[in-house]
């Protein structure tokens, strides 16, 4: 038997848990907490064989294949049994947070979803890939990032897999001037914190949803995008402005969570790392070996 390994962020919006464990004890039960809260479970790995009750009834018993999904009420008394190894991404998501965005979006609020054990969805595999690094360091996560996964999920589970559709129409709805102007300065003084989405949706006195999609509309990018391009420009002005400081002390001024984060965002937001753009500002030329 082996220890599951356990990496796990939490909210009051969502949670967000992989658990990774090589050798599991086969005869074990888990009981699930019963929460009005819908999981929504994502395989990072084939996971060979695995039994999942509803109360006293066997509901499933099989495999998953890497990339299947399951989106189980959780106050259905869940109690399940892992019989192989396994690698997963599991989302618990309150009731709450998805009737929240079906009334920001004009939507019915919906009565759970369908059972789709197992059903293959390439959507919902790479939001949990894409909430990986985040996972793995939790302190250096992005706020911004994390909420326009969770909007992401919402969005499309409740298209794909609820039980009453979403009544509502097209978006039409964009920033103000005003708005956003305000939304950018409120990104660019908050480079180097952990600024969320729904701080800034407050105040322009708009939803977190609609901020988001509004601010794309007007933007061209996602919040997200707009925050990591702003901390490239920082990190391009350090570049020139300082030509002997550091790329750690860079990254660490313009928000990054470290040097290879500085590195990866600049790469492929300019095209070349953040030493060969200094040094072609310079007019010198890097020797690579």
């Amino acid at each position: 038997m082996s220890v599951p390994a356990i990496a796990h962020l939490h909210s009051e919006k969502f949670s967000a848990t992989r658990v990774v464990d090589a050798c599991p004890d086969p005869e074990k039960i888990i009981d699930i907490p019963c929460l009005d809260a819908f999981s929504i479970i994502v395989q990072l790995e084939d996971f060979a064989e695995h039994r999942l009750w509803r109360g006293r009834r066997l509901s499933y018993a099989g495999g998953y294949r890497q990339g299947s999904v399951s989106l189980p009420f959780m106050g259905d008394e869940l109690r399940c049994q892992h019989r192989a190894s396994y690698d997963n991404l599991r989302f618990n998501i309150p009731r709450q947070t998805f009737d929240d965005y079906q009334r920001e979006n004009g939507g019915r609020i919906i009565s759970g979803f369908r059972y789709e054990q197992g059903a293959q969805d390439q959507v919902l595999y790479h939001l949990a890939q894409a909430m990986l690094p985040a996972l793995r360091n939790p302190a250096a996560a992005n706020q911004l990032f994390i909420d326009h996964i969770l909007l992401a999920m919402c969005a499309h589970s409740i298209s794909h897999y609820g039980r009453i559709a979403s009544t509502a129409g097209k978006f039409t709805t964009t920033l103000t001037p005003l708005q956003e102007r305000l939304a950018k300065e409120m990104i660019a003084s908050n480079l180097g914190s952990d600024l969320s989405v729904e701080r800034i949706a407050q105040e322009c006195s708009l939803s977190r949803s609609h901020f988001s999609r509004a601010f794309k509309q007007a933007t061209g990018v996602a919040p997200h995008t707009w925050l990591l391009q702003m901390r490239v420009e920082k990190a391009k002005e350090l570049l020139k402005a300082q030509p002997g400081l550091s790329l750690v002390h860079i990254a660490d001024a313009c928000g990054f969570s470290d040097q290879p984060h500085l590195t990866r965002v600049f790469t492929r937001l300019v095209g070349a790392t953040p030493s060969a753009w200094r040094a072609a500002q310079r007019g010198t030329v890097i020797v690579l070996g």
